[in-house]
């Protein structure tokens, strides 16, 4: 029997993630114990994706996102790859029923109803069969759903749930639909940077590291992780403080990348979702206020690449520029009157194709937040700058020249960035205290 004030713990968190759950929310970095043997449940399941309750101590691989799927359901997302766990009876025997972190996107055997137990834990109830989830080690030890009534090995402790609170992970529990000529987008991956100063979520976002040689581009800064990242440089910040790191949360509701000099070397932070989530199609949208481009040095991003890359190496993966700014005094740039958007396939390469976006009179990217998006359906990708309903600039295949190949019909993941010198970013000779780029949000919908 759980301890009084256990149970109470676990009864508060369990009325605290079914309250927030009613309310369209999503909680992240949650991890999730069988009550039979307190082990966290995992998704590596010895190098395959079956999970099991296996894990001692949980890490990237005992994290999950609980998601609401409004019709009295939850799913679980594993939140180190993006996919959803299944209780599929497809599979073939003896793995019937087993759950695996597999899928894309959440149908009915990705559906499970939360119940409640009498001493404070929860039973999880697969929506298509109906049966609850078992973590029996006598079945192997992977999670598997074919129990009709819920006892020891049927009861999960689900700890850690954190909804809309510090470090930056947000829900979309307060985030609106967007409708763009008679298309319902719901909102299903919301990072709001909410809640109080410190690094970024590294459950959410993985951190690109060093100078990898000019990353291409002859850049100057060293990027960096949070303080204690795995491979951190050693020029980054060793302990955390909003007046020395790159990149932090601002405890106002801001991601923030703030290049530095740090005797002679320029630090700065680029984050990316690879291999935490993946996208494909719906609007992709983040609202940013961009320091001031108008002298040489800095390159600001928001962007995208073909979740493939590993496999099929830029540019046939295909790149997506949704925001990209640098100075009118480097190759004709925008600065802060406007926003370059660009695609960038295997023929085009580095020049790719795009088009310029001008702010109206009296606006500017530095002087105010700005939302950069783009509205992504099969063989179509429109960019807008604060409307939705007013694209910019449309990119189809046939936008691109005759042998190419258009490379955004697959999972893309996304990347911000403030690069320092560069092809685009251009002499650092006169840079001195930039200001910094702030994000108020990131944000995915799905059409309804």
């Amino acid at each position: 029997m759980l301890e009084r004030q256990t149970l109470f713990r676990q009864l508060f968190a369990i009325g605290c993630l079914l309250a927030a759950l009613a309310t369209s929310a999503t909680s992240d970095a949650a991890t999730i114990r069988a009550m039979a043997n307190n082990n966290f449940v995992t998704a590596t399941a010895a190098g395959t994706s079956f999970l099991t309750a296996t894990a001692s101590v949980a890490s990237t691989w005992e994290q999950y996102q609980i998601i609401n799927n409004a019709n009295g359901t939850i799913s679980l997302r594993a939140t180190i790859s993006g996919n959803f766990v299944s209780a599929d009876i497809g599979l073939p025997a003896p793995n019937t029923d087993q759950l695996i972190s597999n899928r894309p996107v959440a149908s009915t055997w990705e559906q499970f109803t939360l119940v409640p137990q009498p001493n404070g834990t929860v039973a999880l109830q697969a929506l298509a069969n109906n049966l609850f989830v078992s973590a029996d080690l006598n079945l192997g030890g992977d999670l598997i759903a074919n129990r009709t009534v819920a006892q020891a090995w049927e009861q999960f402790i689900i700890d850690n749930v954190i909804i809309d609170s510090g470090g930056g992970t947000g829900s979309c529990a307060n985030v609106s639909n967007i409708t763009v000529n008679g298309t319902t987008y719901v909102p299903q991956w919301c990072q709001e940077f909410d809640g109080s100063a410190g690094p970024p979520d590294t459950t959410v976002f993985t951190f690109d590291l060093g100078n990898n040689n000019g990353w291409g581009n002859g850049e100057v800064e060293v990027y960096c992780g949070p303080p204690g990242y795995p491979n951190n440089p050693s020029q980054c910040p060793t302990s955390f403080s909003t007046t020395t790191a790159p990149v932090y949360i601002d405890g106002s509701g801001h991601l923030v990348i703030q290049p530095r000099n740090v005797t002679g070397t320029w630090l700065s932070g680029r984050l990316n979702t690879e291999g935490k989530h993946n996208f494909q199609y719906g609007i992709l949208e983040a609202s940013i206020q961009l320091p001031n481009t108008t002298n040489p040095g800095l390159w600001p991003a928001f962007w995208s690449l073909g979740s493939n890359i590993t496999t099929v190496p830029w540019p046939a993966c295909g790149e997506a520029d949704i925001m990209e700014n640098w100075s009118p005094q480097v190759l004709n740039g925008a600065g802060p009157s406007g926003n370059n958007s660009t695609i960038h396939t295997a023929v085009t390469g580095g020049s790719g194709v795009g088009r310029r976006f001008t702010f109206p009179s009296g606006e500017a990217a530095n002087t105010a937040f700005h939302t950069y998006g783009v509205i992504w359906t099969p063989n179509e990708m429109q960019y807008f700058v604060d409307n939705a309903s007013t694209s910019f600039f449309t990119a189809t295949p046939s936008s691109l020249p005759g042998g190419d190949t258009w490379p955004f019909n697959q999972p893309i993941f996304l990347l911000t960035n403030v690069a320092v010198g560069g092809t685009l970013g251009g002499s650092t000779s006169g840079l001195t205290n930039p200001g910094p780029m702030k994000i108020d949000f990131i944000r995915w919908y799905t059409a309804q």
